[in-house]
């Protein structure tokens, strides 16, 4: 076959041309340390570093964004909740003066003082705190305080609370007892002594509640209603008890309404064996009969009762209660249901997702606010008895009269007895106060426990994440860099190629057939 010059130049361009393609390419692995620039370099390469990169991605999503945040989140708060137990701690001693000593006039306000500024810190500080905006107890509603941030008085609630036998108790209370009056005499004070007598007491959630229906009720619909249920453990054939509950302000309630729901003599017959709802303290006192029957069957019931007013720092119902709100303003009416397992949860592996949240329902017990406020009320009731002995002693000073002197001692000798009652009253009171930070530390300890096991285990899935980026970055390096000691010999193979065949061709090209002629 005959070569033409043409033929050696058209082979030449085309061995210079795939010469200078290779040293491009492995110019280009040794510039950017990698394999391939496009997936037509190597289709096994290219399918594989995507699922590679993929996997980093999600891993890294997990592990650097929602691992991190919900962490970050349960630190937090872990954080407050061990602040709320330490506050709980610092009442401890406060209580135990009271409940150890009688306390006099200045000293039991300084300790109802303090004891205010931690129920304040735990529920204004702690349990309304927010992690980057969110609220952190308030379940699904992140957006909206766990407080009232100011009063608010066009909201009214139907609130729906929950309660078993044992959360009745027993209280001491005063009865009877002598006041001043101008026309009574001894004999008269010496009738009017003082008893202390036991009721058999339950405190709602919310104090100053309605002694009526909220606005858009049905018809017929009274200020509370008790539902009794059995339980489990209830015995067979056990009877839900039927009553009548007669409502009343704790200040038009005298020694005879307590004595008469308490023995079920109460008028008309329909109140017989029933309950007193004192709407302004948010005090149920029941019967001797019906708090038999609950404890005899082991009764849990619901009381549904009405709340109108609510002052700055409240809790909201719907963050511990199923309950309805009425606006008086836009005459809108919003249901809620029960806050129970209200997760907020995150995905931090591969179908694998951690709750995040606990809720205040069951971290913070409102018991701290009631038992303060049932404190605050037997010691006004003290600092009460206390100015009328005050009372009683200067007017005996300034008594000249013997007959009205003595009268005036016997009503002294009364006041005296009821005050050594009221301070049973009160012990009692700091009694249950110690109890109450008992109960509700248990039940911080509860949720501390529940957040830990949770948390820990989002950082051992941490972890696992951690060592699964470090692998997936090994086995991507592997896949797509090329080793640099390779690349550079590569690159010098393919510069001498190149160079070779620019010489040998200079030298082909060089001769014709007229070099022979």
């Amino acid at each position: 076959m005959r070569v033409t010059n043409s033929m050696i130049s058209n082979s030449s361009r085309s061995h210079i041309a795939n010469a200078k393609y290779e040293l491009m390419k492995r110019e280009n692995q040794y510039t950017t340390q990698k394999k391939i620039l496009r997936p037509s370099d190597d289709p096994t390469i290219a399918i594989r570093s995507l699922q590679l990169r993929t996997t980093y991605s999600q891993i890294e999503q997990y592990a650097d964004k929602n691992v991190k945040d919900a962490i970050e989140w349960m630190d937090t708060t872990d954080s407050a909740l061990e602040q709320i137990d330490k506050i709980l701690t610092l009442m401890k001693p406060e209580l135990s003066k009271g409940y150890n000593d009688y306390l006099g006039l200045e000293e039991r306000h300084s300790v109802l003082s303090v004891l205010k500024e931690y129920s304040r810190a735990i529920f204004e500080d702690q349990a309304n705190a927010d992690y980057s905006g969110r609220y952190m107890f308030t379940g699904y509603r992140t957006d909206t305080s766990l407080l009232f941030p100011n009063d608010v008085k066009n909201l009214e609630y139907e609130i729906k609370q929950k309660f078993t036998s044992n959360d009745i108790d027993t209280i001491k209370y005063v009865s009877g007892g002598a006041s001043y009056n101008a026309g009574s005499s001894a004999d008269d004070y010496a009738k009017q002594v003082p008893k202390q007598d036991t009721a058999y007491h339950l405190k709602l959630a919310y104090d100053n509640c309605a002694n009526s229906a909220i606005t858009g009720a049905a018809a017929g619909t009274a200020a509370i209603n008790i539902a009794f249920r059995t339980t489990s453990s209830s015995p067979a054939g056990a009877t839900l008890p039927t009553m009548t509950v007669t409502t009343m302000a704790s200040t038009d309630a005298g020694a005879d309404d307590f004595a008469n729901i308490l023995t079920g003599n109460a008028t008309p017959p329909a109140t017989q064996f029933g309950a007193l709802y004192l709407y302004d303290t948010g005090e149920i006192i029941f019967s001797s009969a019906i708090y038999s029957q609950i404890r005899e069957n082991n009764l849990d019931f619901d009381i549904t009762y009405n709340k109108k007013e609510f002052d700055k720092s409240d809790i909201r119902p719907e963050m511990y209660f199923e309950c309805k709100s009425y606006n008086t303003d836009s005459k809108k009416t919003i249901p809620y249901r029960d806050p129970e397992g209200q997760k907020i949860q995150y995905e931090v592996n591969y179908s694998q997702l951690a709750t995040v949240n606990t809720q205040a329902k069951d971290a913070i017990n409102t018991e701290m606010y009631r038992a303060i406020d049932y404190l605050e009320k037997t010691i006004l009731k003290m600092d009460d008895i206390e100015k009328q002995i005050k009372d009683a002693e200067t007017m005996i000073g300034n008594e000249t009269d013997e007959t009205k002197k003595a009268d005036l001692e016997k009503l002294k000798e009364m006041l005296e007895t009821e005050q050594r009652l009221q301070v049973g009253c009160m012990t009692e009171a700091f009694g249950k106060g110690l109890t109450m930070v008992a109960v509700c530390q248990q039940q911080i300890n509860v949720a501390l426990a529940d957040l830990g096991s949770r948390q820990k285990r989002v950082e051992m899935t941490y972890d696992q994440l951690s060592d699964q980026k470090i692998d997936t970055e090994e086995k991507l390096s592997e896949n797509e860099d090329i080793n640099i000691a390779d690349a550079y010999i590569n690159l010098t193979q393919a510069d001498n190629l190149y160079q070779a065949s620019l010489t040998a061709t200079s030298k082909i090209l060089g001769n014709s057939l007229l070099n022979y002629i």
